[in-house]
């Protein structure tokens, strides 16, 4: 993610703390008609300060830190509407369920919720027209002719919020649609270098991958260095924006330099750790639900409750993967398979009426504790799958067996930046998501992706 997108976000960030600091001290005054004297500030801010880092957290997780989402503000004042009603249900448990007594906040609560979210649609309102799209840009100019550009120069269009602006293409694609990218000025000729970032005011250039060893491109290039701009790679600014590895750049030498299996050793005890922590907190809740769960599954059609398959896993071992059973048994295995394997699509007439349900919040993953704990998988991952597939796509997808040198996982970077993938295309770009995990793998990215994960869940929106 580049720099000034993370500007952005921290901006944002810091005004939304300050509007929910701002409105705890509305609050208590609303609720007291005066000025809040030292001693109660002191006695309740501590407090309300850890309860506004759990609001902060309840934001990320609808997504409120998501600069697009300033694009629709019906869509985000709606989100914000849901964060402020569960952070009303978090407040109440923070101060009613844990055992002080040092305040009784009651109305302050409501009236600090009401006050401080009202305070932050403002914010997020002089922050759409002032930050979001108008400040900290980068003006691009791409050189060269490559799919990936074409891809990119669209995102930058629709995505301004990330902070770059394409103001100059030189030797662009001889098709393009020209009209799409009105702000953009196109040059045939690669003399146009120099004179394109002096009158852009280029902050960063990028150059295709296919002629980036041009001898007269790399003098150029080679110029630019005393004019203090940035020179990006494509396959850097394709990671930052889409969050995926460019598959043009896929090849041995690359992967040896960025895919080494050895990672920090604090890293991976603290994954260990975690995983069995919530293995077993899986577990509890099979066990609690797997009554009720089995009784549904069973009336409504025939078969096994605990469906298990062959999965593959890291360094392509197989494994049994454990899964309430969501699809109806069509094989004497208890499968859904009557052809051979194949993908599951969205909408799949296979899935029961319980089993979306399961699926939809993810609850048919709970025997997946045992794997879990096992370690056949970790928490985050490449999503498992089948041998048979797996040797389709491996045939198809030179180096997709890449992806197994981690643990798979219970959700991961393509599962919460991408739905089904039914097709060969979805698959590589599956892959691609998968690689850039592999790659930037970190507990702060780990975070990320389970906080995304609780806003699938919450939102049913899982596959």
């Amino acid at each position: 993610m580049n720099s000034r997108y993370r500007a952005k976000q921290l901006i944002l960030l810091l005004g939304d703390i300050l509007c929910l600091f701002l409105g705890v001290l509305a609050g208590m005054s609303l609720r007291n008609l005066r000025l809040p004297s030292v001693h109660e500030l002191e006695t309740t801010l501590p407090l309300f300060a850890i309860l506004i880092g759990i609001w902060v957290v309840i934001n990320y997780i609808n997504g409120l830190y998501e600069l697009a989402r300033h694009k629709h503000r019906s869509v985000l004042f709606s989100r914000m509407l849901q964060a402020s009603v569960v952070n009303i249900i978090m407040g109440v448990m923070f101060f009613y369920l844990l055992p002080q007594k040092i305040i009784s906040p009651k109305t302050v609560l409501l009236l600090s919720i009401m006050a401080g979210y009202s305070f932050v649609a403002i914010w997020r309102i002089i922050f759409s027209s002032l930050v979001a799209t108008k400040t900290l840009i980068s003006p691009v100019l791409f050189i060269g002719d490559m799919e990936e550009m074409t891809e990119l120069a669209d995102l930058i269009y629709d995505m301004p919020e990330r902070g770059y602006a394409l103001a100059a293409w030189i030797a662009g694609p001889k098709d393009i649609d020209k009209s799409k990218y009105p702000n953009t000025t196109f040059y045939e000729s690669l003399k146009a270098i120099r004179p394109s970032v002096s009158v852009h005011t280029i902050d960063t250039v990028v150059v295709a991958h296919n002629i980036k060893n041009d001898t007269s491109i790399v003098q150029e290039l080679y110029e630019l260095l005393f004019w203090q701009t940035h020179i990006l790679s494509l396959a850097s600014l394709y990671e930052s924006i889409t969050g995926r590895i460019p598959p043009y750049i896929f090849s041995e030498h690359w992967f040896l330099d960025h895919l080494q299996q050895s990672v920090h050793p604090v890293y991976g005890r603290v994954r260990r750790m975690f995983d069995v922590v919530l293995g077993l907190l899986m577990l509890l809740c099979f066990f609690i639900l797997y009554p009720a769960i089995a009784l549904a599954i069973r009336i409504e059609s025939k078969g096994p409750v605990i469906f298990r398959q062959e999965r593959v896993g890291m360094s392509a071992t197989t494994f049994q993967l454990f899964k309430f059973r969501s699809m109806y048994a069509l094989a004497p295995d208890g499968s859904a398979e009557t052809e051979g394997v194949q993908f599951a699509t969205k909408n799949d007439s296979r899935v029961t009426h319980v089993g979306r349900f399961l699926r939809k919040s993810r609850i048919d993953e709970l025997p997946q504790a045992i794997n879990l704990i096992r370690g056949d998988i970790s928490i985050i991952g490449p999503r498992p799958e089948r041998p048979e597939i797996v040797s389709q796509l491996e045939s198809r997808m030179p180096y997709y067996q890449v992806r197994h040198l981690v643990k798979p996982g219970i959700t991961g970077w393509a599962q919460v930046n991408q739905h089904y993938t039914d097709t060969l295309e979805q698959s590589l770009q599956k892959l691609q998501y998968d690689l850039y995990y592999i790659k930037n793998r970190s507990i702060l990215l780990d975070l990320s992706i389970l906080l995304k994960t609780v806003n699938v869940v919450m939102r049913g929106m899982g596959q």
